[in-house]
């Protein structure tokens, strides 16, 4: 029976299967202060709702003292549900922190390093989609990096913002033809701006 319904499903989404994907990327500015401190850069994937979001952001701040910071994100989504989102993140070139989120039995299994926890709540959207999927009509937001779900909201017409428990602002998002443009976050440094860059662009 199992073979037979494979086979059936098989011939019934032969043609959008074999279409070929959607790929999109594009890359970010990443300024500190006004001051640009390094690269975000983002590919997204759509083979018939199988998708596949590879981020990278490359920073490198100094203070007292300089650091680098390099994050390798990777996200899938099938279907509009998270299945599963990886990230490494590197200092000076080492590996610092390593966060796997992956779907199962309904539930996500959150491993951080050697910590384990359960997240008992669905997720269709999260910061990985932000670039290429404007969030109008999305009302939560599961942020992979802090792990945490928050509330997003339209504030005007292709804009939208974050805000934490305070209802204070943290993060505030502006598209164009359903593509991010620009960032505004809140950070523990400061606050950091997000800017694309454009392939014509000389920046």
């Amino acid at each position: 029976m199992n073979n037979l319904l494979n086979v059936f499903l098989g011939v019934l989404f032969f043609t959008s299967v074999s279409a070929s994907p959607n790929e999109l990327s594009t890359r970010y500015k990443l300024l500190l202060f006004g001051v640009n401190i390094g690269e975000f850069s983002v590919s997204q994937t759509d083979n018939n709702g199988n998708v596949n979001i590879e981020a990278i952001t490359d920073v490198k701040v100094k203070f007292l003292f300089s650091y680098r910071i390099k994050y390798v994100q990777q996200t899938v989504y099938d279907q509009g549900i998270l299945q599963s989102s990886h990230i490494e993140t590197y200092k000076n070139g080492k590996l610092n922190s390593n966060m796997w989120l992956k779907l199962q039995n309904n539930s996500y299994l959150l491993v951080l390093d050697n910590d384990t926890t359960v997240i008992n709540e669905s997720i269709t959207y999260s910061g990985s989609l932000l670039y290429f999927n404007e969030p109008d009509g999305i009302k939560k937001i599961y942020k992979e990096r802090s792990s945490e779900m928050k509330k997003i909201n339209p504030v005007d017409e292709h804009v939208y913002s974050i805000r934490d428990e305070k209802d204070r602002e943290i993060n505030r998002y502006l598209y164009e033809n359903g593509i991010l443009q620009y960032a505004k976050m809140h950070h523990p440094l400061g606050t950091m701006e997000l800017k694309r860059v454009m392939e014509s662009s000389n920046d």
